[in-house]
């Protein structure tokens, strides 16, 4: 019977260092286990390499409209003082990009612009472009011609202004402006697009247009971005 309880009683002792390390082993990787990052492969843990699921795409930012500047025969340089091209300044005041080119539209070809100012020959060329857009399913521009050359095309749009001194024929389907009647009496042709009383008929119009572009902007986010980028020229 000692013999008995000597055999069980060593055994009993001998169970304890096990047990001992056993609970240490436990107890040193619990933290570990705590720290470690949250499985792929787990359904109910959510991993931090995934997207939020319902993250709202950034809106594009508008760049604002474009006004094509066409000058006639004998002007291939942009300036300040003769051609349409001088508006160039105040039409980026107004918040407008600009290009300007001559009537061959030999450097502007392939520019979709939401407006088109044109004097003499390109007053005709502006028209010509204007219902090459429409074909090709772009919206219609704001069309300004400024003494269109004799023989131009009829205006392919419904937003479409001509303003033309003696000599100088009405183009159809645009609202045709006396320039003398206007204020500009007794100027010349070249001088005409430059005359102050024809800028301010001109920035009216192109002021009008920022003033919708703008609106339309405005509107965009309410819409989800789906509004209009510029307002129709037609």
């Amino acid at each position: 019977m000692k013999g008995v309880k000597a055999k069980f009683g060593g055994s009993r002792f001998a169970a304890w260092p096990i047990a001992a390390m056993l609970w240490g082993a436990l107890g040193w990787s619990a933290p570990a286990l705590a720290q470690q990052p949250p499985s792929l492969f787990a359904p109910w843990q959510v991993s931090p390499l995934l997207p939020p699921p319902d993250s709202a795409p950034v809106p594009v930012p508008q760049q604002p409209p474009l006004v094509l500047l066409l000058d006639g025969l004998g002007v291939y340089v942009e300036t300040d003082y003769v051609g349409v091209s001088a508006l160039a300044r105040p039409l980026r005041q107004q918040g407008f990009r600009t290009l300007s080119d001559t009537h061959f539209l030999n450097r502007q070809a392939r520019a979709v612009p939401d407006v088109i100012i044109g004097h003499s020959l390109g007053g005709s060329t502006a028209l010509t472009f204007a219902r090459d857009l429409v074909r090709r399913g772009h919206e219609a521009p704001l069309v300004i011609t400024v003494d269109a050359a004799p023989g131009s095309p009829p205006c392919p749009v419904a937003h479409c202004i001509n303003i033309h001194g003696p000599g100088f024929p009405n183009v159809r389907g645009a609202r045709n402006i006396d320039a003398w009647a206007a204020g500009a009496r007794f100027v010349n042709h070249a001088s005409l697009p430059t005359h102050p009383a024809v800028e301010a008929m001109i920035l009216d119009q192109t002021a009008a247009f920022m003033m919708q572009w703008r609106s339309a902007q405005a509107e965009r986010p309410s819409e989800g971005g789906a509004g209009q980028s510029r307002p129709r020229g037609g």
